[in-house]
């Protein structure tokens, strides 16, 4: 597909460099949420180097991602657009900027836990999670990219993530029972109550790729 048919249909002519950033900002996106997954497997096998350099990756990304963010609204603002195609954008990319801030912020706890000492069912549940997400956003861009030319695919696709959020919600909730029955040595009860956030992170990231699928489908049905 022609990187210029992205999109194409929100201000032809003007929309082609608006195209070039969203796509630059859903992959960085992508990768904060790669580095996010593994980030969680270094940090489960104990390697806190590795874990501090996926975890500096992550941030790197996440924070390329919100300046590009700043940029997409500049040029929605002086550029050329109708009301309703500036608005529906702006709404989608911020919404895509959730997901790499939530993963960010999951690294971020994640990198003052001891992890390793917890079981390998808690590693293996939170591993399981953040793959989980990695699928919401691939369907989440393969749902963006359909729009231009298929929007019944574009819809489609939509579902899928949903579906995949349904099923991150479920790793959520076994990972919490998980929790529940842990007493690991050499973890203090403030530690326990970072890996609840750690794992509430993880799962507001599939949040946020749910409520961008609900956006792809408000854009979908606007199409002329």
């Amino acid at each position: 597909m022609s990187r210029i048919k992205l999109f194409k249909w929100f201000a032809p002519q003007r929309g082609v460099k608006i195209f070039e950033m969203v796509q630059e900002h859903l992959t960085l996106t992508s990768g904060a949420v790669d580095e996010l997954a593994n980030m969680v497997k270094s940090a489960a096998a104990g390697e806190k180097t590795e874990k501090w350099k996926l975890f500096e990756k992550l941030s790197a990304l996440e924070i390329d991602a919100d300046a590009l963010r700043r940029k997409i609204a500049e040029e929605l603002t002086t550029g050329e657009f109708f009301p309703e195609e500036r608005e529906d954008l702006m709404e989608l990319v911020r919404a895509v900027d959730w997901i790499a801030d939530w993963s960010r912020e999951a690294g971020r706890i994640l990198d003052v836990i001891p992890f390793e000492k917890f079981s390998e069912e808690m590693k293996i549940a939170a591993s399981n999670m953040c793959e989980g997400n990695k699928e919401c956003v691939a369907k989440l861009m393969a749902s963006i990219q359909k729009l231009p030319e298929n929007v019944k695919e574009a819809l489609n696709l939509a579902e899928d993530v949903e579906r995949w959020e349904e099923k991150v919600d479920s790793l959520y909730d076994q990972a919490r029972r998980i929790m529940a029955t842990l007493n690991p040595k050499g973890v203090t009860v403030g530690q326990m109550i970072l890996l609840n956030m750690f794992l509430d992170a993880i799962e507001t990231v599939a949040d946020w790729c749910e409520n961008t699928a609900d956006i792809v489908r408000v854009i979908a049905v606007r199409r002329p």
